[in-house]
């Protein structure tokens, strides 16, 4: 047998014992080298995963030196997030300023906070009307847990001040009797329906301060819809005797419903810093020739700013005013903003109202158990 007929039986016995044939054997005339592929990693991962899938048996695959990866078991991601509590928050400072140049000194407790806008009232300076003056006040509380309940309305923060003896902001004052309670309210359609206890028919003592605490409810309960009228009642039941005056309400009211028994010039938006950098100074008055002046006072009582305002309306009518202060003007927990008109008679300042400036544009209070 010759040497080349040698060599093809054993590239036939070697083709044989592999288990893919070659297609032309007779074209090779040395051993073919396997050309068959080796599986792919890729699909060695597949594989195996599914294996473990299958098993639910863990399997460890090296990562060249690392830590390895659990590949096949059960792993749980939580994500968390911070979320701000309503109900729960730490009170402010110890120290809170409570009128320019004075503070007061309470123990700070975690607790709840109430921030929102509540209508006080002044006695403005020379005036011959006597009518107090309706000034809106954003205030912040922090109070023990449990303080401030789901439908917490003004009159529940005036008279938890009231009651832990905790003084207002000069020179403001409050009508609303601590025991006057709203119970429950709500708006439709443009009506604000509240729902008071009985303390509410008693009224304050008195027709004008009767009239005082009708305005701050009815401008408190419509801070966020000017437009919007008050249907007051008792355990659901309509007030046809309210005060000392015996006043029926069985009727809606609205913000101009009690305007003859407020002062001459009143503010209906708190004073705070606006995000294009000045304060907004907006109110109604009911002045000579509607012109009303405001002044910007610093904390040594000296004026550093003082303009004209015409209000839309004046001289026997209600009339809508506003302005924009620069904030370069305010030093906040210093500076007041008077609003006033001048004398016809003699040029004085009178209808004088004076509101302070706090800082953080809110009054803040914290209160103990």
């Amino acid at each position: 047998m010759s040497y080349e007929k040698k060599m093809r039986d054993l590239m036939q016995r070697l083709v044989a014992m592999s288990p893919e044939p070659p297609p032309y054997p007779e074209e090779a005339p040395m051993a073919r080298p396997d050309t068959r592929k080796a599986p792919r990693p890729a699909l060695v991962f597949a594989g195996a995963a599914a294996l473990v899938a299958l098993l639910g048996v863990p399997l460890l695959l090296s990562t060249g030196g690392e830590d390895p990866i659990l590949v096949g078991s059960t792993t749980t991601t939580t994500t968390s997030t911070t979320t701000p509590s309503t109900t729960s928050t730490t009170a402010p400072a110890t120290t809170t300023t409570v009128v320019p140049g004075t503070t007061t000194t309470t123990e700070a407790v975690e607790g709840s906070t109430w921030t929102g806008v509540v209508y006080l009232y002044q006695s403005p300076e020379d005036s011959f009307l006597g009518n107090p003056a309706l000034v809106p006040v954003g205030i912040e509380v922090a109070a023990p847990p449990g303080t401030f309940g789901d439908h917490t309305q003004f009159d529940d923060v005036l008279s938890l001040l009231a009651d832990n003896g905790t003084a207002l902001p000069q020179p403001f004052a409050n009508a609303i009797p601590p025991e006057v309670d709203i119970v429950r309210w709500g708006e439709e359609n443009g009506l604000v329906r509240p729902d008071l206890n009985e303390a509410f028919l008693a009224g304050a003592g008195g027709l004008l301060a009767d009239m005082t605490m009708l305005n701050q409810l009815i401008y408190g309960l419509t801070w966020m819809n000017a437009d919007a009228s008050v249907l007051f009642t008792v355990e659901d039941e309509p007030v046809e005797a309210f005060g000392s005056e015996g006043l029926g309400l069985t009727d809606a009211v609205e913000r101009d419903s009690f305007l003859d028994h407020l002062h001459v010039i009143n503010l209906t938006a708190p004073l705070a810093r606006q995000e294009d950098g000045t304060y907004l100074v907006e109110g109604i008055a009911n002045v000579f020739e509607a012109t009303v002046v405001i002044a910007v006072v610093d904390g040594d009582g000296e004026v550093v700013h003082e303009e004209f305002v015409t209000a839309t309306c004046g001289t026997g009518c209600w009339g809508e005013f506003s302005t924009s202060i620069d904030a370069d003007l305010i030093v906040p927990g210093e500076s007041s903003v008077r609003v006033f008109t001048y004398s016809a008679e003699d040029g004085a300042p009178v209808d004088v109202v004076t509101v302070p400036i706090p800082q953080g544009d809110v009054w803040r209070f914290t209160v103990g158990e």
